[in-house]
């Protein structure tokens, strides 16, 4: 028979939540008398009160739930549950013994409880596959290790959404849920190894061919937007002599182009570090308009591995949503080429059908911004000369957003020709521009008026401010070094919150740990970017 103790592991056995409310109750209604007492004195206490009756009602949540779960667990509809669990398990279990452990409940309350632990019948097998036995009672009712499903999910909620884990630390502490910063970083470790986990088992299946195809897009307008972001990891800082230094770019420097800034900025700080790109996809329905759907849940989704990753990743994601019969599916995006040459490779693997009208899109913004970098210089030498005609450069932006684009690229071409003071390093900064135009323009990407007519999304603001959202307001943070798994798990976790689908993904995690525990984490490159042949030395020298 199940054991549940409340308060310390040798204290008072319950089997109901009668019993836990009665015990409760007895402590209530003398706290209640004291609080009422405070209240009459100082109305002004009346903060310090609401709190006090919140965490007595916290811990009678706790101490009901204690009790509901014991009388749940010496059932005979439990231990049917457990032994199919037991045989459906990924590898043979045996039938289990006794163990004490220190469960977590809602409001941080912890009961002391008696469960089955099965370990794997073949331990050496276990070991070699990696694959952990299960506490086939907690397993039940979707505890992770041994704590509650709505605790795992408030913590990892709080952690995510705070600007640090000391402010999440401080917030749960406030709404009386007593665990240690250890404690707060290792569920959320553990819950976001799970959310990986399944990601990596959906990837697989999906390869297989075994996933089953959705329908949340069906028959709708997609929008599949990519793009990257900009995070600090761990690793060893490349010291910088600052008045040595004074008033130098980051490639004047090093040698390098800044991963994380503008390299226009003038830099100040003391110390270089590793920045690395995780990549953000976010998938949405669109009106005839170009505006989102806000009856359907977009997806964000995203990564520090490599392009081939995020290539399986979208691909899987337009199958299990059902966008490979949509209406139409959108691709916008910046110029990056990674993601333009595999888009043709994304539509064959998640099987979308020919009767769906795909479309490539790069940011009018992005267009724009680039056709200004070489207007720049075009528009000194203009000036040096002493023309007194009047720069075309707006004329041409406004053509550019008509989709004139092979006339701008005749302009440009123009004008290069006839600029003779111009850099060598100006020179092939337009020479780039040129042929960005050039190909976004033959591969179809830049008719914007056909776009719009067509109510298709001409810009990537939504990918932008997902990229904000989930990593620029968590992971950019001043100061705050990642290591590139925790940072992945975060990533994981804050996309699935931003974009409505927590829930949703909990419920899967729980019922996939409750069949294989083991976990199956992406491979990410976790060694260090290369010292630039400019700064070798780690500290500053005396």
């Amino acid at each position: 028979m199940r054991r549940w103790n409340v308060f310390d592991r040798v204290g008072p056995e319950v089997n109901n939540p009668n019993q836990t409310m009665g015990m409760f109750l007895a402590e209530a209604y003398q706290k209640i008398a004291q609080l009422q007492v405070i209240l009459n004195n100082d109305p002004m206490q009346m903060e310090f009160v609401e709190q006090q009756v919140k965490e007595l009602f916290d811990l009678g949540a706790g101490l009901c739930l204690t009790g509901m779960i014991a009388n749940s667990m010496n059932s005979k509809e439990h231990d049917k549950r457990c032994e199919e669990t037991r045989l459906g398990y990924a590898i043979p279990l045996r039938a289990g013994h006794e163990r004490q452990v220190e469960v977590h409940l809602g409001a941080g309350h912890i009961s002391y409880a008696a469960t089955l632990y099965c370990q794997p019948k073949s331990p050496a097998a276990s070991r070699e596959d990696h694959t952990p036995g299960l506490d086939i009672d907690l397993s039940q009712y979707g505890f992770s290790e041994n704590v509650s499903p709505w605790l795992v999910s408030k913590v990892c909620r709080t952690v995510a959404l705070a600007p640090s884990l000391d402010q999440a630390y401080v917030e749960l502490q406030r709404d009386g849920i007593q665990l240690t910063r250890t404690t707060i970083d290792r569920i959320v470790s553990r819950a976001g190894s799970e959310s990986l986990t399944v990601r990596e088992r959906m990837l697989e299946q999906f390869e297989r061919g075994d996933m089953k195809q959705g329908c949340e897009f069906t028959g709708r307008r997609v929008s599949v937007q990519i793009d990257g972001g900009r995070t600090r990891t761990r690793g060893v800082l490349e010291w910088i002599d600052p008045v040595e230094n004074f008033g130098k770019t980051q490639s004047q420097v090093t040698g390098e182009l800044s991963a994380g800034r503008s390299k226009e900025t003038r830099r100040s700080s003391r110390f270089q570090a590793d920045w690395r790109e995780p990549k953000l996809l976010i998938i949405y329905a669109h009106d005839d308009n170009g505006r989102r759907d806000e009856a359907v849940r977009v997806l964000i989704d995203g990564s520090f591995g490599d392009a081939d990753y995020m290539e399986r990743l979208i691909s899987m994601h337009l199958h299990r949503l059902g966008a490979n019969k949509a209406k139409t599916i959108t691709f916008n995006s910046d110029g990056a080429t990674w993601i333009w040459g595999r888009i043709d490779s994304i539509l064959a693997k998640a099987k979308v059908e020919s009767a769906v009208v795909v479309n490539q899109v790069l940011d009018v913004c992005h267009a724009v911004e680039n056709l200004g970098k070489a207007l720049q210089p075009l528009d000194r030498s203009l000036n040096a000369a002493g023309e007194s005609e009047p720069s075309n450069s707006n004329e041409l932006r406004s053509r550019l957003r008509d989709g004139q684009w092979s006339q701008v690229v005749e302009v440009l071409t123009a004008r290069l020709s006839q600029a003779e003071d111009l850099s060598s390093a100006d020179r092939s900064e337009i020479k780039r521009v040129i042929e960005y135009i050039r190909s976004h323009g033959e591969a179809g990407r830049l008719d914007y008026p056909k776009f719009k007519l067509m109510g298709l999304p001409l810009g990537s603001g939504s990918i932008e401010s997902a990229i904000r959202r989930v990593i620029n307001l968590r992971m950019k943070n001043s100061g705050t070094f990642w290591r590139i798994q925790k940072a992945e798990k975060i990533l994981t976790i804050r996309s699935s919150i931003l974009s409505g689908r927590w829930d949703d993904d909990r419920a899967v995690v729980k019922y996939e740990m409750k069949r294989n525990r083991k976990q199956a984490l992406p491979k990410l490159d976790e060694s260090p970017r290369p010292k630039s042949d400019a700064r070798q030395r780690t500290q500053k020298s005396q």
